[in-house]
C-alpha cells in the first residue's frame, strides 16, 4: 500500500537538545531543521480516546512516507533514522509554523509499522 501523493506535506523535524542553565533548571532547546514529507491527521478512536482523554484534541498523528532503520543505543534508547534526520520521543515537529521557527508539536510516540507512524502532541 502506498500512501496517497495528494495527502503528503512538507514539514519540519528538529531534534530536542536537554540543556541546564546556571540555577540547576532543566530545559529543552531544538536543534536545526530537517524536512519530511507526511500525511497528518487529528487523533480519535477509542484506544487514542483511552490513553489521552482531555487531551485528545491536542494529538495528531503523523504517517511519514520514507524507509527508516531502527537504532538502539547504549542506555537502551531507541531512535529512527530516515536518511540524515534520527526521529525520538521529545523531538520537535513544526506542523503550523515555518521550520525556523520554535516547533509546535512534541513527538510523544513513534510507531514502527510498514509506515513509521508518529503521535505529536501540540506543545
Amino acid at each position: 500500500m502506498r500512501l496517497k501523493q495528494s495527502r503528503l506535506k512538507l514539514y519540519s523535524h528538529r531534534q530536542a537538545i536537554p540543556g541546564k542553565d546556571n540555577e540547576g533548571n532543566s530545559y529543552t532547546k531544538y536543534g536545526l531543521p530537517s524536512s519530511f514529507q507526511a500525511e497528518v491527521w487529528p487523533g480519535g478512536g477509542k484506544l487514542q480516546a483511552e490513553m489521552y482523554g482531555q487531551r485528545l484534541q491536542y494529538i495528531r498523528n503523523c504517517r511519514i512516507s520514507a524507509e527508516y532503520e531502527v537504532i538502539a543505543d547504549e542506555k537502551g534508547r531507541v531512535s529512527y533514522r530516515i536518511g540524515s534526520m534520527t526521529l525520538q520521543e521529545g523531538d520537535g515537529i513544526c506542523l503550523n509554523v515555518p521550520g525556523d521557527h520554535e516547533p509546535d508539536y512534541r513527538i510523544i510516540a513513534i510507531r514502527p509499522y510498514r509506515y513509521l507512524t508518529l503521535e505529536v502532541e501540540r506543545i
